[in-house]
C-alpha cells in the first residue's frame, strides 16, 4: 500500500512538473474529461447456494499511461474538490452500459458507493433516478452504499431523499457498519436495507480479539431486524463456516473474487449461467 502511495504522489509530482498551472482538481478534471475513472466490479456470493448475487462497484484510476489506481489513492481529493458528483454520474453510466451486454439474475444487485452529503441531496439523486431510468430495460437492480466512517449533516433530508429512492426500488446499504458515527442510530432511523459487516471485525473471526463481540453484536441486531447482511472482506473457508452457523450467507471477498474490469466480469458472471 506504501508502495502505490509513493507511484501515485510521483506521477501527480510528475504530472505538475510537466504542466505547472494543473493542480490536483484540474488532474481529476483532466481524468474525468477523458474517462480515466472506470469501475470494477467485486463479485457477491450466496455461500449457501453458492450463487451470484450482486456486485460492489469500485471506481479505479485508469491514467492515460495505463496505470491504475485504486479509490484510496485519489477519493479525498476527490470529495474534497466536490468532483464525486460528476464521478458517481459517470460511474453509475458505466455501470449500466456495461450490463447491456450480460444478462442477469432478476434478483442480482449492482451496488454504488455515494457519500452521506449525496444522499442529503435531492436534486443530484433525482438525477441518477434519470441516469436509470433512461436504461430500465436492460439495467439490473442498483443499491446505493454509504459508508458510516462521514458523518451526515442533515439526517432528516437525508431520510427524505433516502425514502424516495427506496420507494423507487432502489436498495439502500449501509457499509462499514459499526466502524463510524452513527452506530446502530442510523439503521433505526433511515430507510436501510442491508447492512454490510466491516473487514475489521470478520478478521476476528477466530481470534480473541476483543471486537469479535462487536461482530457478536452486529450480527445479532441485524437478524432481529430482518436486515441483510453482507460480510465483507471475507478471505477464509474459516470465516465463511463462522458466518454460515451464525445465518450470514452474502459473502464479499478475496475468498471468491477480487475486483476486476467488467471484461473479466463478463466471464465471471458466465460460470453461474447455468445453475
Amino acid at each position: 500500500m506504501l508502495l502505490g502511495i509513493i507511484c501515485f504522489l510521483l506521477c501527480l509530482a510528475f504530472s505538475l512538473n510537466h504542466d505547472k498551472n494543473k493542480s490536483i482538481q484540474q488532474l481529476i478534471q483532466q481524468g474525468l474529461n477523458k474517462g480515466e475513472f472506470i469501475p470494477y466490479y467485486q463479485p457477491i456470493i450466496n455461500s449457501k447456494t453458492q450463487q451470484l448475487v450482486g456486485c460492489e462497484v469500485l471506481v479505479r484510476w485508469k491514467r492515460c499511461n495505463g496505470e491504475i489506481f485504486p479509490p484510496y489513492l485519489f477519493i479525498k481529493n476527490v470529495e474534497n474538490c466536490h468532483l464525486i458528483y460528476p464521478m458517481t454520474k459517470s460511474i453509475l453510466q458505466q455501470v449500466l452500459a456495461d450490463f447491456t451486454q450480460v444478462k442477469v439474475d432478476d434478483n442480482f444487485c449492482a451496488s454504488i458507493n455515494v457519500t452521506p452529503q449525496q444522499l442529503e441531496n435531492p436534486q443530484f439523486m433525482a438525477e441518477c433516478i434519470n441516469i436509470i431510468e433512461s436504461q430500465k430495460t436492460h439495467s439490473p437492480n442498483i443499491a446505493l452504499e454509504v459508508t458510516e466512517r462521514i458523518k451526515f449533516t442533515d439526517i432528516d433530508k437525508a431520510k427524505s431523499v433516502m425514502t424516495h429512492l427506496s420507494d423507487y426500488g432502489i436498495k439502500l446499504k449501509l457499509d462499514d457498519a459499526g466502524t463510524g458515527f452513527g452506530g446502530f442510530s442510523y439503521l433505526q432511523t433511515l430507510p436501510l436495507d442491508t447492512i454490510k459487516i466491516d473487514k475489521m471485525f470478520i478478521d476476528t473471526i477466530g481470534t480473541n480479539d476483543m471486537k469479535r463481540d462487536i461482530l457478536k453484536a452486529i450480527i445479532n441486531f441485524g437478524h432481529e431486524t430482518n436486515l441483510e447482511m453482507i460480510a465483507e472482506g471475507v478471505e477464509t473457508q474459516q470465516q465463511v463456516d463462522y458466518l454460515a452457523k451464525k445465518n450470514v450467507h452474502i459473502i464479499q471477498g478475496y475468498l471468491y473474487a477480487q475486483p476486476m474490469p467488467f471484461c473479466k466480469f463478463k466471464q465471471y458472471i458466465k460460470q453461474f449461467s447455468h445453475n
